[in-house]
């Protein structure tokens, strides 16, 4: 007997519906592709899960500068040199800042020529600063001096110099009571040499040479390493070298997530950070600028982001660390030239 017509249209609708195999698999193969872009998401998230939380500080009194050079000795801080324009303007102002009052003092001006790209480091509560560059980088325009700074009577006072060209663009760190650089600028090319100053004998010794050279490189130390990375040479460069104190050698660590230029490193709580900076993309400075933030850890030899500088993006900024709190400040965008100071903890 024949099915009663609304009978035979339920079961073709019904039919309708019951997918084939191969359907059933682009069907299977759809959901486990949902499933994983959520996996990748739900990831994603986590590793941005604790932003550092920023706190605002009083603002920098002095002219607002980008490639100054700071450096911190207890509970202050100081800043000295930069430039107020984008190739004019060099400073060699110098202040202090207390970290107990938030507040800024003028203290006796550098006494050598004014510059940019100096260099920096605090050993047995002095400080050592110098080298770097003035106007366009041609090897005249380079300084190879160096000076001791001493903040129980605000007097410097001249040390023996650097004996290398590549005296500009340096990356530099304090480790066991030694100033490490390496990675310079001669004017002409890049250099990989690596020295290491001691200040008990006021003398300079020669290292292994770096793997590789490149411009506005970050660098902080942990332990007894240094650790330089980043910068640019024809490209955004991502990749971080290691160098070992205790045994004279280099080697290539985790790259970065992302290649920069012009950023900032530092170290805190045995984590290394690098953050701001620029991504470059051709003559003159073009590409865009940069405001996150990454964290390296040294046992795990991973980097993680952290989020995004409340300050914004700029590059040419300065850090130091008192009492394991982080300090960013100065720098420059596009437009104009900073003088806001930002705190943050791990």
């Amino acid at each position: 007997m024949q099915r009663p017509r609304f009978v035979r249209l339920k079961k073709a609708l019904l039919d309708s519906r019951k997918p084939d195999r191969q359907s059933l698999s682009i069907c299977k193969a759809g959901r486990w592709l949902s499933l994983l872009v959520v996996i990748s998401l739900i990831s994603c998230e986590d590793v941005v899960e604790r932003p550092i939380q920023w706190n605002r500080m009083a603002d920098f009194p002095g002219t607002p500068r980008a490639s100054a050079t700071a450096f911190s000795i207890g509970q202050k801080a100081y800043v000295c040199f930069g430039r107020s324009g984008d190739y004019a303007g060099y400073l060699n102002d110098f202040w202090e800042y207390d970290a107990t009052t938030d507040t800024w003092t003028q203290k006796a001006n550098f006494p050598g020529e004014a510059r940019v790209k100096a260099v920096a480091g605090v050993i047995n509560g002095k400080a050592y600063v110098g080298l770097g560059a003035k106007g366009a980088y041609e090897s005249t325009n380079l300084f190879k001096d160096w000076w001791e700074y001493d903040p129980s009577t605000d007097q410097w006072t001249q040390k023996a110099s650097l004996p290398d060209s590549a005296s500009n663009d340096l990356s530099a760190t304090v480790i066991n009571g030694r100033l490490y650089t390496t990675m310079g600028f001669n004017g002409i090319s890049f250099c990989n040499c690596t020295f290491c100053y001691e200040p008990i004998t006021n003398t300079w010794t020669k290292l292994a040479t770096a793997p590789r050279c490149y411009s506005g490189k970050a660098c902080f130390a942990i332990g007894d390493y240094f650790y330089v990375g980043s910068g640019f040479r024809g490209y955004n460069v991502p990749l971080f070298f290691r160098y070992n104190t205790t045994n004279d050698t280099w080697k290539e660590v985790s790259s970065l997530p992302k290649g920069r230029i012009l950023s900032n490193g530092m170290s805190l709580a045995g984590k290394g950070y690098v953050m701001l900076g620029r991504y470059w993309n051709g003559e003159q400075n073009h590409g865009r600028l940069l405001s996150d933030v990454v964290e390296y850890d040294p046992t795990k030899d991973e980097w993680t982001p952290r989020g995004d500088f409340a300050g914004g993006a700029r590059q040419n900024a300065v850090t130091f660390v008192i009492d394991s709190v982080g300090y960013v400040l100065l720098g420059e965008t596009n437009t104009e030239r900073k003088r806001d100071v930002w705190t943050f903890k791990p």
